[in-house]
């Protein structure tokens, strides 16, 4: 076999390797359990999980009556479990140091299935404020910010609903900038909402510097339109009264 065909070999077996594996994330709270649960069944007579490469749990079957040879390593100990029928781990009280990449291998077999583990804190209720240094009726657009303290929180995303509107798109930006139309200046008050993984916090509503009260006329008109709505469905009850009666005594004053 020449070098060229034995090139090509190993550069086909690192790209079905890099196919075959799959890895999963998987977000827990600072301080709550985390539990990896790997696929397949069968009986088991070893497991193995590492943690960036450095182990966590060794387990090599012996007597099945005894577990001495379950062993935990460094911080682990005293808060990691491993299940020995199905080789699921769990740990406990976790902290941001149990994050990064774990790998189990069962039956002297590395599973293709990896877990990228990540522990995070909660998002914290965050608040809206002003970014522009004046904002007024009278100013073109207003920039605002979804503030609140995200670090170690992860991956974050903010959303932004005006009024009792729905939410807007998720963005990776706090920032938002409301421009001065007629929708803007429809609402009242702008919320915004942070959201990681593992929960959303939405904020206070904030008074809309933007809003406008409707001009007179057009409250006029409503409450016309209100009122004519009234006077026509008390017209239609009445006439349909008297259509009936005059179904139920078509000569009232003959014999």
């Amino acid at each position: 076999m020449d070098g060229h065909t034995w090139s090509r070999l190993l550069l086909l077996a690192a790209l079905l390797s890099s196919v075959a594996a799959k890895s999963v994330p998987v977000y827990v709270v600072v301080g709550e359990p985390l539990v990896l649960t790997p696929s397949g069944s069968g009986p088991l007579s070893s497991i193995v999980w590492d943690l960036n490469g450095n182990l966590v749990a060794e387990w090599v079957k012996s007597d099945p009556a005894v577990e001495s040879d379950l062993e935990f390593y460094r911080s682990f100990k005293g808060r990691a479990n491993l299940n020995l029928a199905t080789g699921q781990l769990v740990i406990e009280n976790t902290t941001g140091a149990d994050s990064g990449l774990f790998k189990v291998t069962i039956n002297n077999v590395k599973q293709s299935l990896t877990y990228q583990a990540q522990v995070i804190k909660r998002v914290p209720e965050p608040e809206v404020q002003m970014r522009t240094l004046t904002c007024s009726p009278d100013s073109s657009s207003c920039t605002l910010t979804c503030s609140g303290d995200a670090t170690g929180a992860g991956p974050v995303t903010y959303s932004w609903r005006k009024g009792t509107g729905p939410w807007g798109p998720e963005q990776k930006s706090p920032d938002t900038i409301l421009q001065n139309d007629e929708e803007v200046q429809g609402v009242e008050t702008i919320s915004c909402r942070m959201t990681n993984p593992v929960g959303m916090e939405e904020s206070e509503p904030l008074e809309n510097l933007l809003y406008k009260d409707p001009p007179p006329g057009h409250v006029v008109g409503m409450v016309l339109g209100v009122l004519s709505g009234s006077l026509v469905s008390v017209g239609v009850g009445v006439w349909k009264r008297q259509a009936i009666k005059s179904l139920m005594c078509p000569n009232p004053g003959g014999s």
